[in-house]
């Protein structure tokens, strides 16, 4: 049977048996100060920004469920499709497994984000993904759960799994020492895209020009997710050859991109803010940009709206044509995949683009390899 066959019979059999976890989520929200303390250590600055709002919720471990992350990603403003696939794609491991030493799919997951459009409350997702420690030193370093860095939350095996194929260093730990208050790399990063522009703000701005300027990540980022090619876009001795040896040279330079732009664009579709003119077009402020980058928080005036799938995806191809290194391999295979080729009523289209975007990343190998580093032996190095 085909792998999309072999998937809805999985779907089925996770309705048919799942339960649902205690508390949709994790816990109570923490006091606030301590809020922003353990927000430092949230490497996304969209999950940061949902943990400091309280919307995210985790438990005592640092963890949430995948039900519970696409409730928060509902609750910021987005469709339940397209809050489903990165929940889907990321929230992987069973309760059980505290340092995240193995991934599994949780087919739950869409079956009861799709009733939950019809106004029903079922729960059938069963993985966690701790929010607290994805960044490179919270990897575990011996089998007694040490991590690079002490922590009160549970070292991680398999950091790479959540970081993206390339990021800048503004949210990582790694850097603090030398730029406490993040200031520094925020100059280096972000300040080059910002413009003048009165008739969009007083204060400055990142339009989309600018947008596409900061995915100079790709050749100047950190190289630390499972996804990352070497320097230069080198595929040999690159994470990417590791972990998805499956994965062809030309596919790996285009699933380099898959991460850093779903996260990007999702946070430009819902936090950018639209033209005057009434086009499509957005921009983001420089205040708001630093409460993400810098706070881990929610724009000042932030209110949920609307953001789609759809938006996202048509954003994602649009950055093709604008010198993203190998980023147009990635545009080109969206644009094949990704639009609805007939006409689905109003309220199973956002369904169908995220079937079209899973079929994006099916086509390019996304789904043939899931290596994952055990929990170190006894006799390995604590490194402090």
């Amino acid at each position: 049977p085909s792998s999309m066959w072999r998937y809805k019979v999985a779907c089925i059999v996770a309705v048919a048996t799942a339960t649902a976890p205690d508390g949709r989520g994790g816990g109570d929200p923490v006091p606030e100060e301590e809020r922003e303390e353990n927000a430092k250590r949230i490497p996304c600055p969209f999950l940061a920004g949902l943990y400091n709002e309280g919307i995210l919720k985790p438990d005592e471990f640092g963890r949430v469920n995948s039900q519970h992350m696409k409730d928060a990603m509902v609750q910021a403003g987005s469709t339940v499709p397209n809050a489903v696939f990165p929940s889907f794609g990321t929230v992987r491991f069973t309760d059980e497994d505290i340092h995240q030493t193995k991934r599994h799919w949780d087919y739950g997951l869409v079956p009861s984000g799709f009733i939950e459009e019809f106004g029903l409350d079922q729960d059938f997702s069963n993985l966690w993904l701790n929010i607290m420690t994805m960044n490179v030193p919270d990897k575990c370093v011996d089998a007694a759960g040490h991590a690079e860095v002490p922590s009160k939350f549970p070292c991680n095996a398999n950091p790479q799994h959540v970081q993206h194929g390339y990021s800048t260093t503004i949210r990582d730990p790694r850097y603090d020492s030398e730029d406490p208050t993040r200031e520094k790399r925020f100059k280096d990063w972000i300040e080059p895209t910002l413009v003048v522009n009165k008739s969009l703000s007083e204060e400055k701005v990142m339009t989309f020009d600018g947008f596409v300027a900061l995915a100079r990540m790709a050749a100047e980022g950190d190289l630390s997710g499972e996804w990352s090619l070497k320097p230069h876009l080198e595929y040999e001795g690159s994470n990417v050859q590791h972990y998805h040896p499956h994965v062809t040279p030309p596919n790996a330079l285009a699933l380099y991109h898959w991460t850093a732009w779903l996260a990007w664009v999702g946070l430009w579709e819902a936090f950018g803010y639209p033209y005057p003119d009434g086009s499509d077009a957005k921009f983001m402020t420089e205040s708001d940009l630093r409460r993400f980058m810098l706070e881990g928080k929610l724009p000042k005036t932030w209110s949920p709206k609307t953001f789609t799938l759809k938006d996202v995806g048509y954003t994602m191809i649009a950055l093709k044509g604008h010198g993203i290194p190998s980023g147009d391999l990635y545009a080109e295979a969206l644009k094949e995949h990704f639009p609805l080729s007939n006409w689905i009523p109003v309220a199973f289209s956002e369904w169908r683009y995220m079937n079209n975007y899973a079929a994006t990343e099916r086509s390019l190998g996304f789904f043939e390899d899931n290596i994952v580093n055990p929990m170190p032996k006894n006799n390995s190095a604590i490194v402090v």
